[in-house]
C-alpha cells in the first residue's frame, strides 16, 4: 500500500512537471516589440572573461603559496579562489539565462522554430544545468573545474552566436557578412 501511494505521488508530481513544460509561454509584455535599449540585456557578460577567469583559477600558485606562505594565508587563498568560482559560475547561469529567455521569445514570435528546435533548447538547458551542478560541486569540494568551466563558457558562446545569426535578416545571414 505504501508504494501504491508513492506511485500516486510520483505520477502526480511528473504531470505537473509535464504541465508546466506544456503550458503556453505569454511573456510580460509580449505585446510590446523588443527595442534597441532592452534587447542589449540578452547579450553574455560573463562567458567573455573566461581566459581571465582560467588563469585566476589554475593551481600554479598553489605550490609557491604553500612553501612560502603561512597555512593561513594558503587557506584563505583557496577559499577567495573557491568563492570566485562560484562567483564566476553565478554569472554564467546568469548569461546563459539572458540568452535562454531570447530564444524562447524568438521561438515564440517565429513561425519557422520547429519542434526539433524547442527539443534541442531544453536539451541545452538540461546539459547547463547539469554542468552548472559538477561544477559548483568541484568549487565546493576545492576540486579543480577549469575543463568543464570551459565547456560551460563554450555553451554559452555557440548559443549566442546561433541566436545572433537567428536574428539576423535572410540576406545577412547567408553569408554576406565575412571578416
Amino acid at each position: 500500500m505504501p508504494a501504491l501511494v508513492l506511485y500516486i505521488v510520483a505520477a502526480i508530481l511528473l504531470g505537473g512537471v509535464i504541465a508546466l513544460l506544456l503550458r503556453p509561454r505569454h511573456p510580460a509584455g509580449a505585446g510590446e516589440p523588443c527595442t534597441p535599449a532592452s534587447s542589449a540585456e540578452f547579450f553574455p557578460v560573463h562567458c567573455r572573461y573566461f581566459p581571465q577567469v582560467r588563469h585566476a583559477l589554475s593551481r600554479e600558485d598553489a605550490p609557491y603559496l604553500a612553501g612560502r606562505g603561512s597555512p593561513v594565508v594558503y587557506r584563505r587563498w583557496r577559499k577567495a579562489i573557491r568563492r570566485a568560482g562560484c562567483l564566476y559560475l553565478a554569472g554564467l547561469r546568469e548569461d546563459f539565462s539572458r540568452l535562454n529567455r531570447l530564444a524562447r521569445l524568438l521561438s515564440l514570435y517565429s513561425a519557422q522554430v520547429k519542434v526539433g528546435q524547442e527539443a534541442e533548447l531544453f536539451r541545452l538547458n538540461l546539459y547547463f544545468q547539469l554542468l552548472y551542478g559538477i561544477v559548483w560541486w568541484r568549487f565546493v569540494l576545492g576540486r579543480p573545474a577549469g575543463d568543464r568551466l570551459e565547456q560551460m563558457a563554450s555553451l554559452i558562446g555557440r548559443l549566442g552566436s546561433r541566436l545572433e545569426q537567428a536574428t539576423l535578416p535572410p540576406e545577412l545571414s547567408s553569408g554576406a557578412i565575412t571578416p
